[in-house]
């Protein structure tokens, strides 16, 4: 059972009803009450860390935090100067009251909330604070089409009516009156600024592989079993090199599906000899009944349904071998920053002008994206050029019908970017924003938490800081990685320039639920909801999925989304 579960009561006020109900509720969850003053209560499981210090509780997992700090430490913007992790941090007052809460910078203990008269309730799943409240699960419908509009933005929304989330580098702090406001107290901004880069190359690879190697050893607990996610790509071969360099007590294991593209069991087994980490091959064979609920209830639509068998399969190693934390490197392409257009050369543009570093830069993007010089050249111009400001997140029109389409993105305080912001780092932020949205709502996490060493702060702090013309020096994508471990990986695999993939897998599995899946969407909960086109959802579901064709890409979302509802409310 995973351990990051709890759940907090913060207030003066707070109403007896609701505590006795917690008494009587939270235990079946397996958590364990303790008391911090008259104003705070905390519900917790066992194997969560808890740690207090006269101005401060901690809930989770920190690390680099002196005893000195943490004794003396009275506001967040002190505590995360010299600490990182997976925690939530309580500043008490002299009054032993907690007058702010802050949820770490890019950690991954969630943090959600529900105000209710004066009282401050907190925690890690939607269905603890429901089960407290005695509240029924209500979804918000307008989450649901901005979720579909606005696809790989998380904010602080979530699809369940009264239930917030605290995001990472945020705070919730108390005010004269009593009332709580939110802080963003870290923000990337801060690490894209001209006076933090790193331009040396030889600096920033050390940087970089010394970032990777910090977050590893204070993610990942030697005394833990854990299992690497090894698809032999660049980024999870980084973590098993980081991982074997901690000694950590790790083994790895590599997904392999029938199509070509979704087995890389070559590059992952010659990443297995190079580091020593044990290796299991673990075939994804079998269909997925892809309409039918999701097998969790989450705050958000999470697992992709096409991915529910591999998650399932993991799951079932973490029994069988008491796997104590999943290791991830989700969000690689995004921190090491894989460019998706000419920005980098747009970068070199606005700092150097047309220079031979320009035109290196459009050199590079050009063999990276197998495009012509000129085009690119043309791109990287325009981009330089565009001197406003791009706060809007892109909209995806999908299935939404015309009158339920919406037409403002939910608010994010990393899309207030510097008026001086280069679009390479506009590119370079928002494609880690994008990648924190697909980290949670997978099954496994009921057994074990996943941890994700290349989305923790140090290395994303690196990353930032690190120019984005440099990422792509002789003509590679992510070459500040590949060539920071280079020596300690084989060449077959950090000198790759193709990628792996599930597109295939996906699009045959979403062929054989074909005729299952039109009822499941078009009389479904979202459906019914008025927020979809019926007329270009049946055309999509009448033609035989195939690559290229976007609506074959868009019904993904709208699966995911109709399963997600459904493991909330009976059926349509």
């Amino acid at each position: 059972m995973n351990s990051e579960r709890y759940l907090l009561v913060i207030g003066a006020d707070r109403p007896p009803a609701l505590l006795s109900r917690a008494g009587a509720q939270l235990p079946g969850f397996g958590l364990q009450r303790r008391d911090f003053g008259k104003d705070l209560t905390l519900f917790a499981a066992p194997g969560l860390g808890v740690v207090q210090h006269p101005s401060l509780v901690v809930i989770g997992q920190m690390s680099d935090a002196t005893p000195a700090l943490l004794a003396q430490c009275e506001t967040p913007d002190e505590l995360i100067t010299e600490s990182w992790g997976n925690y939530l941090a309580l500043g008490l007052g002299t009054d032993g009251k907690p007058h702010w809460v802050m949820r770490a910078p890019l950690g991954h203990l969630p943090a959600y909330r529900r105000s209710a008269n004066g009282t401050e309730i907190i925690g890690s799943h939607p269905d603890l604070i429901l089960a407290v409240t005695g509240e029924k699960p209500a979804l918000a419908w307008e989450f649901v089409g901005r979720h579909l509009a606005f696809q790989h933005l998380q904010t602080t929304e979530t699809g369940l009516a009264g239930i917030e989330e605290l995001l990472g580098g945020e705070s919730l702090e108390q005010g004269p009156n009593g009332a709580w406001h939110r802080r963003q107290v870290w923000s990337p901004w801060t690490w894209t600024a001209q006076s933090r880069e790193i331009g040396d190359p030889l600096r920033a690879r050390q940087d970089l592989r010394a970032s990777v190697e910090r977050a590893v050893a204070g993610l990942i607990p030697r005394d833990v079993l854990c299992l690497l996610e090894l698809s032999g790509g660049v980024d999870s071969s980084i973590l098993a090199a980081a991982l074997a360099g901690h000694k950590a007590n790790a083994r790895a294991a590599t997904l392999v599906t029938d199509e070509r593209e979704g087995d890389e069991r070559i590059y992952a087994r010659a990443v297995s000899i190079a580091t020593g980490l044990l290796l299991d091959e673990v075939a994804v064979t079998g269909a997925v009944n892809l309409a039918r609920p999701a097998s969790m209830r989450s705050a958000r639509p999470g697992l992709p349904r096409t991915l529910s068998l591999a998650d399932d399969l993991l799951a079932e190693k973490a029994r069988a071998e008491t796997i104590g934390a999943f290791v991830s490197g989700a969000g690689g392409d995004c921190v090491f920053c894989s460019p998706a257009s000419a920005a980098p050369a747009a970068d070199v543009l606005r700092r150097l002008g047309i220079s031979r570093a320009a035109w290196s830069a459009v050199d590079a993007l050009a063999r990276i994206h197998h495009a012509s010089v000129w085009d690119v050249a043309k791109m990287a111009w325009r981009q330089a050029r565009e001197r406003t400001a791009q706060s809007q997140w892109p909209r995806t029109t999908g299935f939404l019908a015309q009158d339920a389409l919406p037409t403002i993105a939910p608010v994010h305080p990393w899309l207030a970017e510097p008026a001086d912001v280069l679009p390479g780092k506009r590119s370079h932020v928002r494609a880690i924003l994008a990648a924190l949205a697909h980290v949670e709502g997978y099954g496994r996490h009921a057994l074990a938490p996943s941890r994700f060493p290349l989305l923790s702060q140090p290395v994303v702090e690196t990353a930032l800081r690190i120019p984005s013309w440099l990422w792509i020096e002789q003509g590679r994508d992510r070459a500040v990685a590949r060539t920071a471990y280079s020596g300690f990986l084989p060449a077959s695999v950090l000198d790759r320039r193709t990628k792996g993939g599930l597109d295939s897998y996906a699009i045959a599995m979403l062929a054989r639920n074909r005729n299952a899946l039109q009822p499941f969407l078009l009389e479904g909960h979202v459906s019914r909801s008025g927020l979809l086109d019926r007329q270009r959802l049946e055309a999509a579901l009448a033609r035989q999925p195939r690559r290229g064709d976007a609506d074959t890409y868009l019904l993904f979302p709208l699966i995911d989304t109709e399963a997600w509802v459904r493991a909330w409310l009976d059926e349509p």
